[in-house]
Protein backbone atom coordinates (compact mmCIF):
# COMPACT_ATOMS: atom_id res chain seq x y z
CA UNK A 1 0.00 0.00 0.00
CA UNK A 2 2.77 2.24 0.98
CA UNK A 3 4.17 1.83 -2.67
CA UNK A 4 1.24 2.37 -4.48
CA UNK A 5 1.10 6.01 -2.68
CA UNK A 6 4.40 7.13 -3.28
CA UNK A 7 3.14 6.37 -6.81
CA UNK A 8 0.15 8.40 -7.04
CA UNK A 9 1.81 11.19 -5.03
CA UNK A 10 4.94 11.31 -7.55
CA UNK A 11 2.24 11.75 -10.04
CA UNK A 12 0.77 14.44 -8.38
CA UNK A 13 4.32 16.27 -7.36
CA UNK A 14 4.85 16.31 -11.33
CA UNK A 15 1.81 18.30 -11.75
CA UNK A 16 -1.18 18.35 -14.08
CA UNK A 17 0.52 19.56 -17.57
CA UNK A 18 2.80 16.92 -16.71
CA UNK A 19 0.97 14.14 -16.37
CA UNK A 20 -1.98 15.52 -19.56
CA UNK A 21 1.35 15.91 -21.63
CA UNK A 22 3.94 13.35 -20.87
CA UNK A 23 1.39 10.42 -19.63
CA UNK A 24 -1.34 11.17 -21.81
CA UNK A 25 -0.28 13.07 -25.09
CA UNK A 26 3.24 11.78 -25.70
CA UNK A 27 2.78 8.12 -23.47
CA UNK A 28 -0.63 6.64 -24.99
CA UNK A 29 -1.40 9.16 -27.96
CA UNK A 30 1.64 9.14 -29.68
CA UNK A 31 1.56 4.91 -29.24
CA UNK A 32 -1.93 4.78 -30.14
CA UNK A 33 -1.52 6.92 -33.13
CA UNK A 34 1.34 4.66 -34.26
CA UNK A 35 -0.50 1.10 -33.90
CA UNK A 36 -3.74 2.43 -35.78
CA UNK A 37 -1.67 3.55 -38.86
CA UNK A 38 0.01 0.17 -38.67
CA UNK A 39 -3.17 -1.55 -38.75
CA UNK A 40 -4.36 0.99 -41.66
CA UNK A 41 -1.38 -0.22 -43.88
CA UNK A 42 -1.80 -3.61 -43.24
CA UNK A 43 -5.23 -3.28 -44.43
CA UNK A 44 -4.37 -1.55 -47.61
CA UNK A 45 -5.88 1.81 -46.68
CA UNK A 46 -3.30 4.11 -47.60
CA UNK A 47 0.48 4.35 -47.02
CA UNK A 48 2.13 4.32 -43.38
CA UNK A 49 3.23 8.08 -43.70
CA UNK A 50 -0.70 9.15 -44.72
CA UNK A 51 -2.04 6.60 -42.28
CA UNK A 52 0.29 8.17 -39.41
CA UNK A 53 -1.16 12.17 -40.52
CA UNK A 54 -4.74 10.98 -40.41
CA UNK A 55 -4.07 9.04 -37.09
CA UNK A 56 -2.15 12.25 -35.18
CA UNK A 57 -5.05 13.92 -34.33
CA UNK A 58 -7.28 10.96 -33.36
CA UNK A 59 -4.00 10.19 -31.35
CA UNK A 60 -3.33 13.22 -29.37
CA UNK A 61 -7.41 13.44 -28.52
CA UNK A 62 -7.08 10.05 -26.89
CA UNK A 63 -4.08 10.83 -25.30
CA UNK A 64 -5.64 13.91 -23.74
CA UNK A 65 -8.22 12.01 -22.36
CA UNK A 66 -6.18 9.26 -20.64
CA UNK A 67 -4.00 12.29 -19.05
CA UNK A 68 -7.27 13.48 -18.01
CA UNK A 69 -8.23 10.13 -16.64
CA UNK A 70 -5.00 9.41 -15.29
CA UNK A 71 -4.77 12.46 -13.35
CA UNK A 72 -8.41 12.66 -11.99
CA UNK A 73 -7.82 8.59 -10.54
CA UNK A 74 -3.99 8.97 -9.26
CA UNK A 75 -6.12 12.16 -6.99
CA UNK A 76 -9.16 9.73 -6.10
CA UNK A 77 -6.44 7.05 -5.02
CA UNK A 78 -3.98 9.82 -2.65
CA UNK A 79 -7.65 10.49 -1.45
CA UNK A 80 -8.10 7.10 -0.75
CA UNK A 81 -4.84 6.31 1.11
CA UNK A 82 -5.11 9.41 3.46
CA UNK A 83 -7.86 7.54 4.89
Amino acid sequence: MNHDRQRWERIRAGGFWRCLLLRGMLGWGLPFCALWALIAQMLGLGSLRAALIEALPLGLAAGLIWGFACWGFALLQLMKSKE
